[in-house]
């Protein structure tokens, strides 16, 4: 059976640390998809996604830049193989170039998993990064009123 392969990214508006951080921790997962989540930058621990919707193992993970996940769905059927995700962050000018790569998917699957890629993960965690950009902004400082000079008489 043909397998397919898809390629995304997006750029971030944060640094790749915390882009990292964001999608390889439970708390911050689950910040800015909305859903439970269990992943850890850990090489041979489990990750699930989405009230076990997506499970699998994180295969390899570098130090606030790359991770490797062995990736299933709910969706998959039980003789198929895992397949495999790529994530890479590397600094851009407006922030961080979040790359995916996402292969050895079930024929037929590919289009959905694009779909869902874009408005699960990468739409979300702009706007998680977005809304944080925002309360981080100092609140325009207002001019003290003016004084009032004193009446001569």
């Amino acid at each position: 059976m043909p397998l397919e392969t898809i390629e995304m990214s997006a750029v971030i508006a944060a640094a790749p640390d915390d882009v990292y951080a964001a999608w390889m921790t439970a708390k911050g997962h689950a910040a800015f998809t909305g859903a439970p989540a269990s992943i850890s930058a850990r090489t041979g621990t489990r990750h699930t996604a989405w009230d076990g919707y997506i499970h699998g193992w994180v295969l390899k993970a570098g130090p606030g830049r790359r991770a490797m996940l062995a990736w299933r769905t709910s969706d998959f059927a039980p003789g198929d193989m895992d397949s495999l995700v790529e994530l890479s962050m590397q600094r851009a000018k407006e922030g961080t170039r979040v790359k995916l790569t996402h292969w050895e998917i079930p024929e037929g699957q590919g289009e959905r998993y694009t779909k869902g890629w874009e408005e699960f993960y990468f739409a979300p965690l702009a706007k998680y990064f977005a809304a944080r950009t925002a309360k981080k902004k100092p609140a325009a400082k207002k001019k003290p009123a003016a004084k009032k000079k004193p009446a001569r008489g």
